[in-house]
């Protein structure tokens, strides 16, 4: 969703007094970044979101116990490995710092770089997808073959990855105080 579409549907939700207030000089600067705050919660809830179904995929994937026990006792460090990666990655996003300063801080954020916090939060939107997607396709694999050892590792790399962008992100906000 493109950043324009999503403040401009929080903007529909405004009720009749917000919407009159949106008119007083100044006031309508700040109810765009209170806009633009809610909307970058909004964006990490729908991220966190797939990685929990991402995580329940995977849970799901062991579900007969005469698997799951021979993965555990071949392949436990694989999937401890996997389940904390995606266990820390949640964490990191769903309390992430919000792409701005709020209406009363004493910093402010620059329009421009808020736009490169907008482009990469959709850039964890899609890798979020990929890992849903991945751990979905894990699934349907026979636990503990030569399949699914090469889907973990896999899905492993891809919650890595996502990792990096969750740092990247925090890089980015540093810069934006300031």
């Amino acid at each position: 969703m493109e950043k324009k579409e999503r403040i401009e549907g929080v903007r529909k939700e405004m009720g009749l007094f917000e919407r009159i207030l949106s008119y007083i000089p100044g006031y309508r600067g700040y109810k765009e970044k209170e806009l633009r705050r809610e909307t970058d919660r909004l964006v990490r809830m729908e991220i966190v979101n797939r990685l929990r179904v991402a995580k329940d995929f995977v849970r799901r994937s062991l579900t007969n116990p005469i698997i799951a026990q021979r993965i555990f006792n071949e392949d436990a460090w694989r999937f401890d490995a996997l389940m904390s990666r995606l266990d820390r990655v949640i964490q990191r996003i769903d309390r992430a710092v919000a792409g701005y300063a709020g209406l009363f801080d004493a910093t402010r954020v620059k329009e421009e770089e808020l736009e490169m916090v907008i482009q990469h939060d959709l850039n964890l939107i899609e890798k979020a997808e990929a890992i849903k997607s991945s751990a979905e396709s894990l699934a349907r694999v026979k636990p503990g073959d030569d399949e699914w050892r090469r889907a973990m590792d896999d899905l492993i790399s891809r919650i890595e990855e996502l990792d990096l962008l969750v740092d990247r992100r925090v890089d980015i906000l540093r810069g934006l105080v300031g």
